[in-house]
């Protein structure tokens, strides 16, 4: 099956636009259509929209669904009734196994802030206020270290939010477990409705403030993928105090940033390990990573689109060979 005509889907439609416009200036040899019915490859970026898999799940259409929120933000990309739907589900940030077919996290490499002013010493972090009742969630660990670390300067939207709007957002989050209590963590609020005396407000530019300080407190959203907070971290010159999956599962030195688990008392134990690098040295490590090819290989944006097609292409061509 010749695969000519691509129709590219998505929960963000800056996203969609953007896959578009690289697939009709690239040196691709497929066309975008606006159309369903007149594509021979469906790209779905994080959406599971039951318009198309209704009506044309019987289609000789290549369905590829490519996941880059985890399940706690997007349940639904992870239900089996959904993915059965696909004919191959490509992962991004997850840890590279011979079970799943990942792509890294594709990184803006460019914008590579060299700040050679003095930096602050403290510790910066910047998220949303977000809340989830599911089991993994992160957020509920963000919030116990930014009450717990003194040595936090906090950024990031809806920390000010009014208790109202808070009560709001906690029953709207609380509905979606109905049906499912078994799935509710309610540990998940702790910490939601308190006042933070170390917010310092909302930032548009997350790098532009990252870049002011020597140390961030990374922590991801749930701790079963890399998204692109670490990397905001090493190009902003700033090195990262890391909560996630095991970075040694990554093409990432393991001079660049320090692992903590999970738990208030190792956050606090990392962070005053990361005090005790020499940070000139970190920064020479860090100018030499970002400068080898591989580097650009294994992280670049510009090459994200490119691997997926490519997936698609040694897939499908798999699928024919066999007898």
């Amino acid at each position: 099956m010749e695969i000519d005509r691509v129709f590219v889907d998505g929960k963000y439609s800056k996203q969609v636009y953007s896959i578009q416009d690289q697939i009709k200036n690239g040196d691709y040899s497929l066309q975008v259509v606006s159309e369903f019915n007149d594509c021979n490859l469906y790209l779905s970026f994080d959406l599971i929209d039951y318009a198309f898999l209704n009506n044309y799940s019987n289609r000789k259409i290549i369905k590829v669904l490519i996941r880059q929120e985890p399940k706690i933000v997007l349940p639904q990309t992870y239900m089996e009734k959904n993915m059965t739907n696909f004919d191959f589900i490509i992962d991004v940030g997850k840890p590279k196994s011979g079970k799943l077919r990942v792509l890294n996290w594709p990184q803006d490499l460019t914008s590579y802030i060299k700040n050679p002013k003095i930096k602050n010493n403290r510790v910066v972090i910047i998220n949303s206020n977000l809340l989830s009742l599911t089991k993994g969630e992160n957020y509920s660990l963000r919030r116990q270290a930014i009450n717990g670390i003194k040595e936090l300067d906090l950024y990031g939207y809806q920390w000010n939010n009014s208790f109202h709007k808070k009560i709001k957002t906690f029953f709207i989050e609380l509905k979606k477990y109905t049906l499912r209590f078994n799935l509710l963590r309610i540990k998940g609020i702790k910490y939601y409705f308190r006042y933070y005396n170390n917010y310092l407000g909302e930032v548009e530019d997350k790098r532009s403030i990252i870049s002011m300080y020597k140390y961030c407190l990374v922590i991801e959203n749930s701790s079963d993928y890399l998204s692109e907070k670490l990397f905001d971290a090493l190009l902003s010159g700033c090195v990262p105090i890391y909560v996630g999956p095991d970075l040694a599962k990554y093409e990432i030195p393991r001079s660049l940033y320090i692992q903590a688990q999970p738990n208030l008392d190792d956050i606090r134990f990392k962070i005053n390990e990361a005090k005790k690098i020499n940070y000139n040295e970190w920064v020479e490590n860090l100018n030499i990573w970002l400068s080898e090819s591989e580097t650009y290989e294994n992280w670049s944006e510009h090459l994200f689109l490119s691997k997926i097609l490519k997936l698609v292409k040694d897939i499908t061509n798999n699928i024919h060979l066999q007898p």
